[in-house]
């Protein structure tokens, strides 16, 4: 990864692209009961403050809300431990109930470190971004997560997953969904239990 100042340069220049739903994300059933913690109103199934509380992949604790999402199912459940994946195929293990909902939307202003172009211009490789962070101190994809943020131009990173080869995930920043006119997220319900839409 380039340094901290190579790395924004480089994040305020590179090329960006535009993608769209349908997206899948696995809550915890008990998550979907009632509003997040602090609100009032009904459950919001696009709420982006878990990662900002406990941590993730682009998302260091106490930074900024962001939404995860997989683009398909199955790659949901395994990001999220519902699902293991082995040699035979993905196995379900005992976990507790689980919610997959599907996302459509429109998202342009996206950071795709699925492009080797993109990689090799922020000066990192696949490997550096599908590493272990959990254990790891300031990881390289926290400080991207938060320059990609800072850059104001940036609305969300596509990239491939860590538990699933061949699965690629989209975290969304929601209060950057307004960088483009069209942009916008919205849960595909059609019986307006789980109801929720981001838009710019």
């Amino acid at each position: 990864m380039l340094p901290r100042l190579q790395l924004a340069a480089a994040l305020a220049s590179v090329d960006l692209t535009t993608g769209h739903g349908p997206w899948s994300r696995a809550i915890g059933y008990r998550y979907l009961q009632s509003p997040p913690p602090g609100q009032f109103g009904p459950p919001q199934p696009l709420w982006g403050g878990a990662a900002k509380i406990a941590g993730a992949r682009f998302t260091a604790a106490g930074s900024f809300d962001s939404i995860y999402l997989a683009h398909d199912p199955v790659t949901a459940f395994i990001e999220v431990s519902a699902l293991v994946l082995l040699p035979g195929g993905p196995v379900p293990v005992r976990t507790a109930p689980w919610v997959v909902i599907s996302v459509d939307g429109i998202l342009g202003n996206l950071l795709d470190l699925t492009n080797g172009a993109t990689l090799s211009a922020l000066g990192t490789n696949e490997q550096e971004m599908t590493g272990a962070w959990v254990a790891t101190k300031n990881p390289p994809t926290q400080l991207l997560g938060r320059l990609a943020y800072e850059s104001g131009r940036i609305a969300g990173i596509k990239y491939a997953s860590a538990k699933h080869p061949g699965g690629l995930n989209l975290v969304v920043f929601p209060d950057r969904i307004p960088i483009t006119a069209n942009n916008y997220l919205e849960v595909y319900d059609p019986h307006g239990n789980l109801a929720q839409r981001i838009s710019g």
